[in-house]
């Protein structure tokens, strides 16, 4: 808090250098947000637009949504129920462009309606059906579920979550020594865009055709991945123009020309932003040479990775690209 723009984050020690504690959320009393917008103002992440209660020393102070606690220690903070809360720490405008967004993305998207929609809250606080928040023995009650929200945090880890995001819908066609593939991707479990937030997260869609023996069929329609999906062994994850899409918001630095990039703290220019906005729905067709006679496969996965693969490579982070959907067709041989 007293150097929000000088901190070297490799230099924190302690609980701090866990991440952000408990304590944090729990002293968060108001955020700023621009009138005009209901958005943070640009170039105020994070710390910068929160508002922070210190108690005197010797002394305690927890903010909470519970609106029963007595007073001392604990105060009702309507806030922690509301999407607003998570606002500061997801939107970042940075040398004029937006970098991250999933707020943003929530508040212009259904979810944001307060009679039909839900929070970040109901997504990422998953209520568990626990009926106390506080030990029994140590004086805690019993409340209703629904009041109680869940702390595990479930995001982009959470494979769960990753495979309720979308829907994957895949039709094969099989004319003559063609096939043709249609494949329809559809955000229809996430309040905001997928993928969301850091502009190195992406999606990759790929898709496969094989004969009998296993061997690919040739593509002769359809998208190809960009160079950035990684090139070199397809079996260490390097997916660079083979058959299928790519889903991202891609920066670009200014001064150097590069891209992908996720130094936004350089001057950056978004280059092509196809990511999946709430409810909305991405098709794609292939069509692939095929044998005359044969059973042919068809497999699409749907994968989401964090960075991408050749940043990955030179920091040498370990990441392991997660499924988020996967179909897998065959078509018999057709009849003599």
């Amino acid at each position: 808090m007293e150097a929000p723009l000088g901190t070297d984050p490799t230099t924190v020690e302690g609980v701090d250098a866990q991440g952000i504690p408990c304590d944090y959320c729990h002293k968060v009393w108001a955020v700023r947000l621009d009138p005009s917008t209901s958005r943070p103002f640009p170039h105020a992440p994070g710390v910068l637009s929160t508002e922070l209660r210190r108690p005197p020393p010797g002394e305690q102070l927890f903010m909470g949504p519970l609106d029963d606690v007595a007073p001392g220690h604990d105060a009702y903070s309507a806030l922690h129920r509301e999407s607003a809360f998570c606002a500061p720490c997801h939107f970042g405008v940075f040398w004029d462009t937006l970098v991250y967004g999933s707020y943003a993305e929530w508040l212009d998207s259904a979810y944001s309606d307060p009679e039909t929609g839900r929070t970040c809250q109901d997504c990422h606080m998953p209520r568990t059906g626990a009926t106390h928040f506080v030990r029994p023995d140590k004086g805690g009650l019993e409340r209703d579920p629904s009041t109680i929200f869940g702390h595990a945090m479930p995001g982009a880890d959470d494979d769960e979550l990753l495979r309720e995001a979308v829907r994957l819908e895949v039709e094969v066609r099989r004319d003559g020594e063609e096939i043709a593939v249609r494949v329809a991707i559809t955000n229809d479990g996430a309040g905001h865009h997928v993928p969301t937030d850091s502009p190195l997260r992406h999606l990759l869609l790929l898709v496969e055709a094989t004969d009998a023996a296993g061997a690919p069929l040739v593509r002769r329609e359809g998208p190809l991945l960009p160079r950035w999906a990684g090139e070199g062994d397809p079996a260490e994850g390097s997916y660079a123009g083979r058959p299928g899409k790519a889903y991202a918001k891609v920066l670009r630095e200014d001064w150097t020309g590069l891209a992908p990039t996720g130094a936004y703290w350089n001057p950056t220019s978004v280059v092509s932003d196809n990511r999946l906005a709430p409810f909305v729905t991405d098709e794609s067709r292939y069509v692939f040479g095929a044998p005359a006679g044969g059973e042919l496969s068809v497999r699409v996965r749907l994968l989401f990775r964090r960075a991408f693969l050749e940043l990955a490579r030179r920091k040498g982070w370990e990441q392991q690209d997660r499924v988020m959907a996967e179909r897998t067709l065959r078509l018999a041989a057709p009849a003599p």
